[in-house]
């Protein structure tokens, strides 16, 4: 059941100044780190976020957030049907870069800034399993030539070198992504292409100013709708073009480590730790990992939301298994309970009143599947096990690849690496794709089992599904 009130914005917004700035304020930032700051700045009004976007592909939503000066209304719904509406103010500023680069660069450069935040997808970074940066990335090779673009890196750059001409101060650089040791590949990411662009006082300077924090962050959050922006209009005659919705669970754990100071986050129910990894190993591997393996069988059955997938009895007792089986023995001893995580994971997916669409959760399987699924199919390895419930669901990826090529999905699967992977997807490239070091690492090495494995599911689920996916959807 529904709130039948409007939370209001419980501070005044002229107080408000910009102390952080977070790049890409997509659904999810607007959802997550955008409300726990909100909630801060009553009493912290030094703590208010400049968003900036990169990326032309985006200029749309962000223009329509900049025409309502940064503010918008979170929908919230829980898995029992309650529903919750507030309005958001946190963002006070928004600059484009992708139209005004050099604006946000200058921005940056303000010493009330502290910390810039970024949200950019896994696949933004452009990093191998080793952490190595992909130096031919177009993204990457326009920064270099040109000094500006869609790249973080190429961003970070320039604010580096603002910072470091005026004498700005510290700085911290928070990634917000679903990474593992986000703050380590960022670091990590940013050294390299710094060292490429043979900018070696920014180097120095980035060792000795910044600091690159991790941090674990959790909310299931839907692309926007635009029938959550009309239900607004209908219940309380707000007209709101950029409606949020999300799950009513909410989670934020970061490590403690800001160059130049941090709000309070801890008085907001941000838990603040010195080690992360233990939590964005079990959120990665369970829930991320829970996502990605299940979602291309869903969508290979017709379903068209996460939730239809995880309540078809078939693919919940797969999920069950995997996540049982491989999963939690791959992450061994943990200060969490894996067990009673994994059915909180379950109860969150089961939620019909989100809706998150299988579209979203196929997007980008290449960047998702080493960083999620990989970590457990090699300690299923270590445990000298072949990992057939992950097995199962790689050879689903493959066959749905195969028939988003064939438009038998009934939705473009957007890839970013798709160029890559399609010659893997030809006749008799099955064991190519199966002894990939960059999506298996050394696993079919290590475990020979695996390539044949992966060979023979993916041919008996293309016997299964051959054909079935256009009718499933009609």
């Amino acid at each position: 059941m529904a709130t039948e009130q409007l939370q209001r914005i419980p501070y005044d917004r002229q107080r408000v100044t910009a102390g952080i700035m977070h790049v890409g304020v997509g659904a999810f930032h607007r959802a997550h780190q955008a409300v726990y700051i909100d909630q801060l700045l009553d009493q912290h009004p030094e703590w208010g976020i400049c968003g900036v976007n990169l990326r032309a592909e985006d200029r749309p939503l962000f223009d329509a957030l900049k025409a309502q000066q940064g503010s918008y209304v979170l929908k919230t719904m829980s898995a029992s049907g309650d529903t919750e509406f507030r309005e958001i103010g946190s963002i006070i500023e928004l600059i484009d870069a992708s139209a005004h680069y050099a604006d946000a660069v200058s921005r940056a450069a303000d010493p009330a800034i502290r910390i810039v935040s970024m949200t950019v997808t896994e696949s933004g970074y452009h990093l191998d399993e080793h952490d190595v940066l992909d130096l031919r990335a177009r993204p990457i090779v326009e920064g270099l030539n040109a000094g500006m673009g869609s790249s973080i890196y190429t961003f970070l750059h320039a604010v580096v070198k603002a910072r470091m001409d005026q004498e700005s101060g510290g700085v911290t650089f928070l990634c917000c992504d679903n990474l593992r040791d986000n703050g380590g590949k960022l670091k990590a990411g940013l050294l390299q292409y710094l060292q490429a662009s043979g900018d070696q006082s920014s180097m120095d300077w980035v060792k000795t100013h910044v600091t690159f924090p991790c941090c674990m962050v959790d909310r299931i959050t839907p692309r926007i709708d635009p029938s959550h922006a009309l239900d607004v209009e209908a219940r309380f005659g707000v007209k709101d073009r950029v409606t949020v919705m999300g799950e009513s669970y909410i989670q934020w754990v970061l490590e403690d480590d800001f160059a130049n100071g941090r709000p309070p986050l801890e008085t907001v129910g941000v838990e603040i730790v010195d080690q992360v990894e233990p939590y964005e190993d079990a959120k990665i591997r369970v829930l991320n990992g829970g996502h990605t393996i299940l979602t291309y069988l869903a969508a290979l059955k017709g379903h068209r939301t996460y939730d239809a997938g995880i309540l078809d009895p078939e693919l919940r007792a797969f999920f069950r298994a995997y996540e049982t089986e491989e999963v939690i023995p791959a992450i061994g001893n943990s200060p969490i309970d894996l067990f009673a995580y994994r059915d909180i994971i379950e109860s969150r997916f089961s939620n019909q009143y989100i809706g998150d669409t299988v579209e979203r959760i196929c997007m980008d399987g290449v960047s998702k599947f080493p960083i999620f699924v990989l970590p457990t199919i090699q300690g299923t390895v270590d445990r000298g096990l072949v990992p057939m419930r992950s097995i199962h669901g790689i050879a689903s990826w493959y066959v749905f690849m195969r028939q988003a090529q064939a438009g038998r999905i009934p939705f473009p699967y957007v890839d970013p690496k798709w160029d890559w992977i399609a010659p893997m997807l030809e006749p008799g490239q099955e064991a190519v794709f199966a002894s990939e070091p960059d999506l298996w690492g050394d696993v079919p090495t290590r475990c020979p089992e695996f390539v044949d494995a992966l060979v023979h599911e993916i041919e008996h689920l293309e016997q299964v599904f051959d054909g079935q996916a256009e009718g499933a959807v009609e």
